[in-house]
């Protein structure tokens, strides 16, 4: 992809375009598709939106940094995939999207899914530079989850940069799963566990999977399918971040609130509304929130790679 005009999605509302007027990063614009986009999925309107996700261009439209294209999560916008497809599933890691290009004209910019100069690229750029950085080629975009202390999230995270894909930016195309653990390795960056099987099994591995989830590939391809989170990471989701009015569901009628649930997280909910009061439960900030939870498993629930 070697340019990306989107000048009348801007005017339609559907991509913002933020513009660097000074600095090092002068003449540049990260492209973003707005909420709207999203909340009234408007993904069928033109399909240069699913590459609005950080794409970086310059002031002539050239293409500078192309991250992921949008990706769907499984039973989202029609997606599904046949029970006998052969898939990689490289583990979800439950970080922030960093990403990093080595330029002509810039050097290497490390940005984030909106922006160039934010806190969380400096948080990048921390992981990014206990690897090497400047030996990545250019004319690709590499593309990593962060997992920084100081961004804790649901599911605890060895600190690093995790090398999770790498795209070529003049074709779009992706590299494969063994061509990324290679690369990584000679980079000295993470890689998250990859596993190949069938669709269906992974249907199995999922009951039991106490991580985010998994992206899913196509083995054969290396079409990249599906983003699949785990029925525990959700769960945990919705119990850390739960307002005053389903707090009040929670406990007042934890029945009626575990509906909403898988049943394998019923004791959850007996834990939380036996243990805690409902002021208590108020209280708490979504990381006071996540130990709780961590505090129920055990922590030996927690999977690394």
């Amino acid at each position: 992809m070697n340019k990306l005009n989107v000048d009348d999605l801007v005017a339609k509302g559907l991509v913002k375009k933020k513009t660097y007027t000074e600095g090092i990063y002068k003449g540049l614009s990260v492209l973003k598709y707005t909420k709207k986009v999203f909340f009234k999925h408007l993904w069928n309107v033109d399909i240069r939106l699913l590459e609005c996700r950080g794409t970086v261009v310059d002031e002539f439209d050239n293409v500078i940094v192309l991250p992921f294209k949008k990706v769907f999560n499984l039973h989202e916008e029609g997606t599904e995939i046949d029970d006998d497809t052969i898939v990689d599933v490289p583990r979800k890691v439950n970080g922030f999207m960093g990403v990093a290009t080595n330029t002509e004209d810039y050097g290497i910019i490390v940005s984030t899914s909106g922006t160039l100069d934010s806190e969380y690229a400096g948080l990048a750029c921390r992981q990014l530079n206990k690897g090497k950085l400047r030996h990545m080629v250019k004319g690709y975009t590499y593309l990593f989850e962060i997992c920084d202390p100081t961004d804790p999230h649901i599911v605890p995270e060895v600190e690093g940069a995790y090398l999770v894909g790498i795209r070529n930016i003049a074709t779009g195309i992706l590299a494969t799963e063994t061509q990324l653990d290679k690369i990584a390795n000679l980079l000295e960056y993470s890689r998250p566990l990859v596993n190949t099987l069938r669709f269906g099994e992974l249907k199995e591995v999922m009951k039991e999977t106490t991580h985010e989830g998994f992206m899913v590939r196509e083995a054969s391809t290396g079409e990249t399918l599906a983003k699949w989170k785990s029925p525990y990471y959700l769960s945990a989701k919705a119990l850390m971040r739960v307002g005053k009015a389903r707090i009040s569901v929670l406990f007042d009628t934890p029945e009626v609130f575990k509906e909403r649930l898988d049943e394998e997280f019923y004791g959850l909910v007996d834990y939380i509304t036996i243990s805690y009061t409902r002021s208590a439960w108020e209280s708490y900030g979504e990381q006071e929130r996540r130990l709780v939870i961590e505090e129920y498993y055990g922590g030996e629930n927690v999977i690394y790679s």
